[in-house]
C-alpha cells in the first residue's frame, strides 16, 4: 500500500492536481532539501553547510529517504556523490516539490517569519553603493534569514552560481539565459575618471585621445571590459596600453594615484571628483547606461530569492525605469 501525496495548487487561471506516489514510509521536507541539494552542489558536506547542519545529519536523511522509497539514490563507491538513475527521478520529483512548497510560503506566509541562509552573489558597485542598505532590510524584515554575501566580477559569480554555490544574484547585464528570472535593478552611469596628477588637461575626452593614455580596466569577459571595447571601435582605435585589475576599488585607487585613467561609476566616487582627488571626463560620444539585474532560478526551492530580490529593488539607488 503507497502512501499518495497530493498537492494543490490554486491562482486566479488554473487549478492544478499533482499526485505524487511515493513509498510506504512517509517523507519529511528535510529531507527532500538533502537530496536536492546533495545533487545540486555535489558532496553531502557542501549541502550540510547549505543547510546549516552536520554532515552526518545530511547522510541520515538522505539514507532514511531510501529506506522509505526502497531504492538507492547515490553511488557511495565514488568521491563524488553520484546519482543513480532513480536518484535522477528523485530529483526531479524532489526539486518540483520543493518549488510548490517555495512558491506557496511567497504567496501566503509572513513575510517575518521566513528563515534559513540564503548565498547572494553581489557586483562590486553595487557593494560600494547600497549593499549595507538591502542587508539592514533584510535584517529589519525577516529577522532569521542570514545573508552570505560573496562579492565579485559579474562573470566570476555567474561560474559560481552554475556550479549551485550562489542562490541569488545581483549583477550587471545583458544577460541572455534560459531558466531564470530576471528583475531590473536600474541603471548607473560610468564615465572616465583620471587625477590631476595625471597631467590630462582637457575635459573632453575622445578614443583618439587614448593613444598615450594608459587604461586601468576589469579583465576580458567582464561587462567594463565589452563596454570599452565598444566604445573604442566606434571611433575604430585600438587599445594601446592598458593595465588590467579585477577589483573597482582598486581601480579607484590605482586612478587616483596618477597610475591611468579609468572607467568608475559617479555614483560611488562623485565624493573624490568634489573634493578635487579625481578628474571626471566628458566623454565623447557618452558611455552607455549600465543595467543591473536581480538573477534566480525559475523553479527555486526556497521563498528567499524572490523575496530579497523584491527587497533589492526596493532599496537600490540606481535610476528606475530606464
Amino acid at each position: 500500500m503507497k502512501t499518495v501525496i497530493v498537492v494543490i495548487l490554486i491562482d486566479k487561471k488554473s487549478l492544478c492536481v499533482r499526485n505524487y506516489a511515493m513509498a510506504r514510509h512517509p517523507f519529511d521536507f528535510r529531507q527532500l532539501e538533502a537530496l536536492y541539494w546533495v545533487a545540486r552542489m555535489g558532496s553531502f558536506a557542501a549541502a550540510a553547510r547549505k543547510l546549516n547542519t552536520s554532515q552526518p545529519a545530511i547522510s541520515q536523511r538522505i539514507s532514511d529517504l531510501e529506506t522509505g522509497l526502497g531504492v538507492l539514490l547515490f553511488d557511495r563507491s565514488r568521491r563524488r556523490a553520484t546519482l543513480t538513475p532513480k536518484g535522477v527521478e528523485a530529483v526531479e520529483s524532489a526539486e518540483e516539490l520543493l518549488s510548490l512548497s517555495a512558491e506557496m510560503h511567497t504567496r501566503l506566509a509572513k513575510q517575518e517569519s521566513l528563515s534559513g541562509l540564503l548565498r547572494v552573489g553581489v557586483n562590486e558597485t553595487i557593494a560600494l553603493s547600497w549593499l549595507p542598505e538591502l542587508v539592514q532590510e533584510v535584517k529589519q524584515r525577516t529577522p532569521s534569514v542570514v545573508l552570505e554575501v560573496h562579492v565579485g566580477l559579474t562573470q566570476t559569480l555567474w561560474e559560481s552560481y552554475e556550479r549551485g554555490n550562489l542562490e541569488l544574484l545581483l549583477v550587471s547585464g545583458p544577460i541572455e539565459q534560459d531558466g531564470i528570472v530576471l528583475e531590473s535593478l536600474g541603471t548607473t552611469s560610468y564615465t572616465w575618471m583620471t587625477a590631476p596628477r595625471s597631467g590630462l588637461q582637457q575635459r573632453t575626452i575622445v578614443p583618439t585621445d587614448f593613444r598615450e593614455l594608459p587604461i586601468i580596466t576589469h579583465g576580458p569577459g567582464s561587462t567594463m571590459h565589452d563596454d570599452i571595447l565598444d566604445w573604442f571601435q566606434r571611433d575604430e582605435t585600438l587599445i594601446r596600453n592598458s593595465a588590467v585589475c579585477h577589483s573597482l576599488s582598486a581601480m579607484a585607487v590605482l586612478t587616483k594615484a596618477g597610475l591611468g585613467v579609468s572607467m568608475l561609476p559617479p555614483i560611488i566616487y562623485q565624493t573624490e571628483v568634489d573634493d578635487g582627488k579625481l578628474i571626471a571626463l566628458d566623454p565623447k560620444p557618452a558611455l552607455p547606461q549600465l543595467e543591473f539585474w536581480a538573477v534566480y532560478p525559475q523553479r527555486v526551492v526556497s521563498p528567499l530569492p524572490a523575496t530579497v530580490s523584491r527587497f533589492a529593488r526596493q532599496v537600490s539607488t540606481f535610476r528606475k525605469g530606464g
